[in-house]
């Protein structure tokens, strides 16, 4: 081990936040200082039907959002033992559950009577009983009461458990894969990877949810994505909200793997260009995470702590409908008695803007593909690199695991 890993392992989460904001602020202040922005080697074409294929929707649906780690929640969401939260977006209703050991488990919501759905009010009890005949389930899924069980005889009451769904909590976020399976096939740090400690780093076991809102977009659910991986757009798009704020086609793009970390020059550190580093405003930790395959985590100063916007993209019957999942947290700093309005105006201030501005461009170039002549191509430049990169590890993954697919039904 090298003095300077030691170092960095002996850092506390607030030093190693410094350290790397002021890493991300020096790039930013030359890109203001020499008019750059951080770019990939060149553009990149790409086939429309990604995003109006009907083909490459259901590669999509098998490959991605029933078979890879998808965020639902942070820990605030269900804290307490008893405590439920509902996942549909991805087609199959799933229960997730705090169980009377602090642990998460999640469940198909599926009673194993008859398939009706075993839980719609998500209200703190230790049992979850059907409404359709009474069957009631525990925390961990077992068969605890059966009405009329003598007409069952013969069935052993532990093959009739709820259906598991592999989840994990890691550092305050939930991760399940949306489909039947046991909890040891999700490895959540090893599919975050390098960015793993950029997100450890942020404590959001202690975030406390503060509101929620679905956007629904007439647009495939990645041209939605396209447009949080970007400040291109700014000037344009968004000349009198965010493009007033931050510079226009001017960033720093961090990726990590499959992963990404965005953040965007602000018109005040402009000031920073002539001024030595000891004169510059601290610029706290911020940034816009992008997890694959369909999250965004931005993570913003607000007060006395943080906010952390949590925006998660999903089709929506096919590949010309979408809709966001979107909610706000804040940090645990923040104390209990605050006035939380500032976070609640934060929150509806970024939803006027996404779905008055970049879902309704989402939406017209949505219908313009459906109708483009043949060989068109999506044109991503240089200095969309996120974009760039989000692309090909999607086609990568897709086809890799299709590839394995064929080989494992020859």
């Amino acid at each position: 081990m090298n003095a300077e890993n030691s170092i960095i392992e002996r850092e506390t989460n607030t030093e190693r936040q410094r350290r790397v904001a002021m890493d991300i602020q020096r790039r930013l202040v030359e890109h203001i200082r020499h008019g750059t922005t951080d770019r990939e080697p060149g553009p990149m074409r790409n086939d429309p039907a990604v995003y109006t294929s009907q083909e490459w929707y259901e590669l999509e649906q098998k490959h991605i959002f029933q078979d890879m780690p998808i965020l639902v929640g942070m820990t605030g969401d269900i804290p307490a033992p008893g405590d439920k939260m509902l996942f549909d977006a991805t087609g199959p209703s799933i229960l997730i559950v705090r169980t009377e050991r602090g642990a998460l488990k999640a469940f198909l919501n599926m009673c194993m009577h008859r398939a009706a759905k075993l839980v719609s009010d998500c209200t703190r009890a230790k049992r979850m009983s059907c409404k359709f005949h009474g069957w009631t389930y525990n925390l961990e899924g077992e068969l605890v009461g059966q009405p009329g069980a003598a007409s069952f005889e013969g069935i052993d009451k532990a093959g009739l458990k709820l259906v598991e769904v592999p989840v994990q909590e890691w550092h305050g976020l939930i991760f399940v894969i949306p489909r039947a399976g046991s909890s040891d096939e999700l490895d959540v740090e090893s599919h975050l990877g390098k960015i793993a400690p950029e997100l450890a780093q942020m404590n959001f076991e202690a975030a406390t949810p503060i509101k929620k809102t679905r956007l629904d977009v007439a647009a495939n659910w990645k041209y939605a994505y396209d447009t949080y991986g970007e400040g291109y757009h700014f000037g344009t798009l968004h000349p009198t909200t965010i493009g007033a704020v931050a510079h226009t086609d001017m960033m720093v793009h961090d990726r990590f793997g499959l992963h990404a970390r965005i953040n965007f020059p602000y018109w005040t550190e402009d000031d920073f260009v002539d001024k030595p580093e000891e004169e510059w405003a601290v610029r706290p930790y911020n940034g816009i995470h992008l997890l694959f395959p369909n999250t965004v985590i931005n993570i913003a100063s607000m007060g006395p702590g943080k906010v952390f916007s949590i925006y998660r993209m999903f089709p929506d019957g096919g590949p010309n409908k979408a809709f966001s999942l979107m909610a706000a947290y804040r940090s645990g700093e923040v104390p209990a008695d605050t006035d939380m309005q500032p976070w609640n105006d934060f929150h509806d201030f970024i939803m006027r803007v996404v779905e008055t501005e970049d879902y309704s461009i989402s939406a017209t170039g949505q219908r313009n593909l459906q109708y483009a002549p043949p060989g068109f191509k999506m044109t991503y430049g240089s200095n969309e690199g996120v974009l760039q990169h989000f692309h090909k590890n999607l086609r990568d993954v897709i086809e890799s695991k299709q590839a394995l697919l064929n080989r494992n039904e020859q």
